[in-house]
């Protein structure tokens, strides 16, 4: 099968780690909405949002560029002499941006937070980006060194020590946000130091040259990669610069929490695309298209499979899920969470057709289209948010994302023949409607505010689609049965 172990294997020890993450990221919902003031969540989100967008460049590409030249069939010495030089770049690039919070933590504080009084916050931000761009580095060297079990474990240590010092520092100690977060980076920071010394310096040494290392190639294949993944980030977040500065940093947490509940449908694509892309990449190396065509319409047949129902459920549900999480003040209609939904399963879409304009080595062109959707995303916001609130902003999500998908795929079936699963997809759409049917009802005769009765609709949501799916032809349960 073309699903192999390793790939299997890989899938479920990623997949595990990224559920918990998304888990992770949903309870600290009612923690910090339950206990703060409604706009230290915005502060708690611009937070996230920015370094992820900061952290690309501080990585200068060299999370992506790790996983390509460290693996291999390589020797220990070539090994640390590229790594620890990309390590000192990162540790550089991570103080000057530290400096930089510390000189400008005026115009900073405006741009991210939009009140003065938070700008004690910008500092944290700082050194925040370089213990997340630091770990990213080394889980790169252990991703590259295939060592995906042992990534994950990382990564579910790091997301369940997020929680509980925040939970600790907060709900037992009675710190403030401020002091928690500092304690949630103190632990990163020591949890690097643990990754490096136990699993990169004991294995590989420590070794610094740049003689016999190809640079060049490393550098011409790492930076343009800065652009591509700003261009990408900045689509997602550029929103909540515009709610903040247009409205409020309290919109921002509404829109916040609106996305958190939307952004679980990305669970799907995040763990097929970690675990896909070698397969896909190994497969196209060795001109094998044929079969890089069939694990690629499986991979993209199983992400619609559990994408289309999401939408669904968390576009009629998600007013419940929210005042659940959190209070009714974070409320927001099911047209924001549908877009929003919409948006994220879009993006999936767009992910997995760009790998394959990556293996065809088109990145100009993905930098193209990037470029036009956020432009169209940057119009979209000025217009639609002044007018609609947070929905405009949703709304211009949605556009954007569904012309980076669509565009992508008409790219990508230049370079790779394959079939667009439209039957299978059809059938989805006719059970998500069923389903949507049935939780309407739900809703309009229960009360869905009820944490139970609203377990209870989502698992009779879920069996009515298994059990649609499992009577029909070619049931994509029973084929992701047969290929786990």
């Amino acid at each position: 099968m073309l699903f192999n172990s390793s790939l299997k294997r890989d899938t479920i020890f990623y997949g595990t780690a990224t559920l918990c993450e998304r888990l992770i990221s949903l309870l600290i919902i009612p923690l910090l909405t339950k206990t703060l003031p409604q706009e230290f969540y915005g502060v708690w989100t611009q937070i996230i949002v920015t370094t992820t967008l900061v952290s690309n460049v501080v990585l200068v590409g060299f999370g992506v560029a790790a996983v390509r030249f460290l693996a291999g069939d390589k020797s220990d010495g070539e090994i640390s002499r590229i790594f620890n030089i990309m390590l000192i770049a990162v540790v550089i690039n991570s103080l000057v941006v530290m400096g930089f919070t510390l000189v400008f933590t005026g115009s900073l504080n405006n741009a991210m937070f939009g009140e003065t009084r938070f700008a004690m916050f910008v500092l944290l931000f700082g050194v925040y980006v370089g213990c997340e761009s630091l770990f990213e580095l080394v889980a790169a060297f252990l991703r590259a060194r295939k060592e995906i079990l042992r990534v994950s474990i990382y990564y579910l240590i790091k997301n369940i020590f997020r929680i509980v010092s925040l939970a600790i520092g907060i709900l037992l100690f009675r710190l403030d946000m401020f002091q928690a977060i500092i304690i949630m980076i103190s632990f990163q920071i020591i949890l690097v130091m643990v990754i490096y010394t136990k699993d990169i310096l004991k294995k590989v040494g420590f070794g610094i040259s740049l003689v016999g290392v190809p640079w060049k190639e490393i550098l011409f294949f790492s930076i343009p990669i800065v652009p591509y993944n700003l261009l990408i980030s900045a689509n997602f977040l550029v929103s909540r610069y515009f709610i903040l500065h247009i409205l409020n940093i309290k919109q921002v947490s509404i829109y916040a929490v609106a996305y958190s509940i939307s952004a679980i449908i990305g669970l799907f694509y995040s763990v097929l695309g970690f675990t896909l892309y070698p397969h896909l990449a190994a497969f196209w190396n060795n001109g094998d298209k044929i079969a890089t065509a069939e694990i690629f319409q499986q991979g993209l047949k199983y992400y619609i499979f559990f994408a289309v129902p999401s939408i669904a459920i968390f576009s009629i549900l998600g007013s419940s899920i929210i005042k659940i999480l959190s209070t009714a003040e974070y409320v927001s209609n099911w047209q924001v969470l549908f877009a929003t939904s919409g948006a994220i399963a879009f993006f999936g879409i767009y992910q997995l057709y760009c790998y394959i304009t990556l293996l065809a080595k088109k990145t100009i062109l993905n930098l193209a289209i990037a470029c036009i959707s956020l432009l169209v995303n940057i119009i979209l916001n000025i217009m639609l948010i002044p007018r609609m609130g947070i929905l405009g902003a949703a709304i211009a999500l949605f556009v954007a994302n569904t012309a980076l998908a669509l565009s992508t795929s008409v790219i990508a079936k230049k370079y790779l023949t394959h079939l667009f699963p439209w039957t299978v997809t059809g059938r989805m759409f006719l059970a998500t409607i069923v389903i949507s049917l049935f939780l309407l009802s739900a809703r309009h005769y229960f009360d869905m505010d009820n944490i139970y009765l609203l377990i209870f609709a989502c698992i009779g949501a879920m069996a009515i689609y298994g059990t649609m799916d499992l009577f029909s032809k070619n049931s994509v349960l029973l084929q992701l049965r047969r290929n786990i």
